[in-house]
């Protein structure tokens, strides 16, 4: 009986033996959790900067990862890492690493590698980039002003008289910006000019957006601009551009002498065509945007001397200083012209028909 109890005895030593010389083998020698290296129980969870491990016979298993914010994630888990998915992955070489994922642009949802996206105000459009080992978030273009379309870098479109392009600032910012001016379906860059019927217009850029304006008028095939002056159809035109208006504006009559030479005369413009026997007294004048010159009567020089005023279409018969003769004068149309003519006063009826009589004037 002693016997067998002994047996027992030394068969518990032995095998207690054999369990601790067992369980030291599965321990694991490691620094960690903040603190120098030694010896980790079988199970023990060990934390090592950014990553975790549990002792499994003998060996540190990686197990984990933690956040920025210190969760503590298994592996495959993921958190938002300044905009970014971030995930806890075992590498190709076995160990722990963190590999970025998604963008996650602010409440606007997550994006994989080569995924776009609209900011909220449809202004601009983003991707989702592969910088190994990060991601990125570019933005790819720019939005139409209707918020519609997307136009890459470099692309433009116009929108009723404008033209923009989406470009890329020397500071790597992307900008909607205008790059000239639509006029009846043609695009014409900052700075062109055209002709565009009676008007020449240029593009220019005011407040950071272009603007077509009437810098001048296009006469036949001759180019105006504010102040030139043209002749059409006896009328004397002025190119006139002003901010608020522009136009062909009418401010005179073309007047041709008895040589066919062209003189300009201003509206409210009076004058005389002389002869040594006579002047007939004319004025421009205006109306429904129309000029004309008109005849405002005859005078008859006598002896060098203003002598009679006559108004057009009329005659009179004058007798003094004539020796108690009498003497028809007559302000008579000829060739679309009025003129003195002075005749014998028993030609009247012949020489003043169809005028009326009219009092002598001096």
């Amino acid at each position: 009986m002693i016997a067998a109890v002994a047996v027992l005895a030394l068969a518990a030593v032995v095998n207690a033996a054999v369990n601790n010389d067992m369980a030291s083998r599965r321990r694991c020698w490691s620094s960690g959790n903040n603190g120098p290296a030694r010896w980790w129980d079988e199970g023990a969870r060990v934390d090592r900067g950014r990553y975790w491990y549990e002792c499994q016979n003998g060996e540190l298993q990686p197990r984990g990862c933690f956040s920025d914010d210190k969760e503590r994630l298994f592996i495959y888990g993921k958190f938002n890492r300044s905009g970014y998915e971030s995930q806890c992955i075992i590498g190709n070489d076995n160990y722990l690493q963190f590999k970025f994922t998604a963008c996650l642009p602010e409440g606007m949802g997550r994006f994989e590698v080569g995924q776009t996206w609209e900011d909220k105000d449809k202004m601009y459009w983003f991707e989702c980039k592969n910088d190994d080992p990060y991601l990125r978030m570019d933005i790819a273009g720019c939005m139409t002003h209707d918020g519609t379309k997307r136009l890459a870098v470099g692309e433009s479109y116009v929108d009723g008289d404008y033209w923009y392009e989406c470009q890329k600032k020397f500071n790597g910012s992307v900008q909607m910006c205008s790059v000239g001016c639509q006029h009846k379906g043609a695009k014409y860059k900052i700075g062109e000019t055209w002709p565009d019927g009676d008007y020449v217009y240029y593009c220019k850029v005011e407040h950071h957006r272009t603007k077509k304006i009437c810098v001048g008028c296009q006469f036949r095939e001759k180019r105006l601009y504010d102040g030139d002056r043209y002749h059409k159809d006896d009328m004397v035109f002025q190119c006139e551009v002003r901010p608020d208006k522009f136009g062909h504006k009418p401010v005179g009559c073309v007047v041709r002498d008895d040589k066919g030479e062209t003189i300009e005369r201003v509206v409210g413009c009076q004058w005389y065509a002389e002869t040594p026997e006579s002047k007939v007294e004319m004025t421009c004048l205006m109306e429904n945007e129309k000029t004309f010159v008109k005849t405002l009567g005859c005078i008859w020089v006598n002896k060098g001397y203003d002598t009679l005023f006559l108004y057009p279409g009329t005659y009179t018969l004058w007798s003094q200083s004539l020796g108690g003769s009498s003497l028809g004068v007559a302000c008579k149309e000829s060739n679309g012209r009025f003129r003195i003519e002075t005749f014998p006063p028993e030609e009247v009826s012949s020489r003043a028909a169809g005028l009326k009589y009219d009092k002598p004037r001096g």
